[in-house]
């Protein structure tokens, strides 16, 4: 079978079956029309995201065909002891406590949502529930007022696009960075003359021996946390909510035992990961299965693939809400575990709990749907839902 890993095959319905095949006859694969190694097993994605040494994120960055514009600049594009150094000061910032005191107003913003989506009964999941609530969380912990954070959400979304632009055009995603660097920079300024209580205040004055964040770097990781978060969380939602449309007995379940929401959320990130692969480049040749990933390459840790690896999950492909092992790599590993994990996880879980409660019906209209495009992503930007109660 003559075969090559395309970028956008994240955007098909079911990429899986695809994955299959490669973690079981090319399980490091070349692309060589993408120019991109592509390792699908869970083990070698695993271990590679745990070995920074060899792995390195800062040499080509951590999305496809990064932008060099971030490279060696944020968290995920970084390595040690530039990674540890910030990390340490976002980690002080970003405490337990942060998502402790949102989640009074995550949780009444999510019963609020719940009940205007079960009085329309139709509705988009992405424009009425799933931007708002982000803008309204995300922008409570950075500061960025909610019509701003509306706003400003198409930059957001372009951010990741990797789209080859017409001839005497800039790229969408290079305008995109340079807008959002141009906003969050003015809030900085202000921020340093105005401290509020906001993550951004907090990392700009976080220290360690001396030292801190440069208000560049301060910068550049809120626009990575405001971008990952949105495009996450917001793939996360609708991966779930599709899941739940595929998954009538699951859906039953979690209305009749709405504890078991946590472990729902939990296996919707390792059943169709919201992120599904992120790059990294080895400082060495290293030889994995056989082959020779050269120095300097650019290589896609598929978690998509991973994550249905059959060698780790026992019938990987089944949706199972009581899966014993669910030691999935949704969030990431190793260094660059995603810092606003616990966020993610709160706000997907308090949302679907008030939408169990508003719900007896739950469908998907996937003849109407649109997928995200963007190829280190999986998702929907629009996932037209209808909902109804017996009551």
């Amino acid at each position: 079978m003559s075969f090559h890993y395309r970028l956008l095959l994240v955007a098909e319905d079911d990429p899986y079956p695809v994955y299959k095949w490669m973690r079981d006859h090319d399980p490091a694969h070349y692309s060589e029309p993408e120019q991109v190694w592509v390792l699908t097993r869970f083990a070698d994605v695993s271990a590679a995201f745990r070995d920074w040494k060899t792995w390195s994120s800062q040499r080509r960055g951590n999305l496809l065909n990064d932008i060099p514009e971030r490279i060696g600049k944020t968290l995920g594009t970084t390595d040690p002891p530039a990674h540890r150094f910030a990390r340490g000061l976002v980690d002080k910032a970003f405490t337990r406590g942060t998502v402790e005191g949102l989640m009074s107003r995550l949780s009444s913003l999510a019963k609020q949502l719940a009940q205007e989506v079960r009085a329309r009964g139709t509705f988009d999941l992405v424009s009425v529930l799933s931007a708002p609530y982000n803008a309204a969380i995300l922008g409570a912990m950075f500061g960025v007022p909610d019509e701003d954070f509306l706003r400003i959400r198409h930059w957001l979304d372009d951010f990741f696009l990797r789209e080859q632009p017409r001839e005497g055009e800039e790229p969408r995603q290079v305008i995109a960075m340079r807008h959002l660097r141009e906003y969050l920079d003015e809030l900085a300024q202000r921020r340093m003359v105005s401290p509020v209580g906001d993550l951004m205040t907090a990392m700009l004055v976080a220290e360690e021996d001396g030292r801190r964040l440069s208000q560049e770097q301060v910068v550049v990781t809120t626009m990575t946390f405001l971008t990952a978060g949105f495009e996450s969380t917001n793939n996360l939602f609708t991966n779930l909510a599709h899941a739940l449309a595929l998954q009538p007995q699951v859906f039953a379940d979690l209305k009749q035992d709405p504890s078991l929401v946590p472990a729902f959320v939990e296996e919707g990130m390792r059943w169709d990961a919201a992120a599904q692969g992120f790059v990294r480049s080895p400082m060495r040749d290293a030889e994995v299965h056989g082959k020779v990933i050269p120095e300097g390459a650019q290589v896609l840790l598929h978690i998509g693939s991973a994550n249905r690896d059959e060698r780790q999950f026992e019938d990987a492909d089944r949706f199972d809400i009581r899966r014993s092992k669910q030691a999935h790599l949704g969030m990431g590993q190793g260094i660059h575990y995603c810092v606003g994990a616990p966020m993610g996880r709160a706000m997907a879980q308090r949302i679907f709990e008030e939408l169990l409660v508003v719900a007896d019906c739950w469908e998907v209209d996937l003849a109407s749907a649109e997928r995200v495009r963007t190829p280190n992503f999986r998702g929907f930007s629009k996932l037209p839902m209808r909902i109804s109660t017996s009551d």
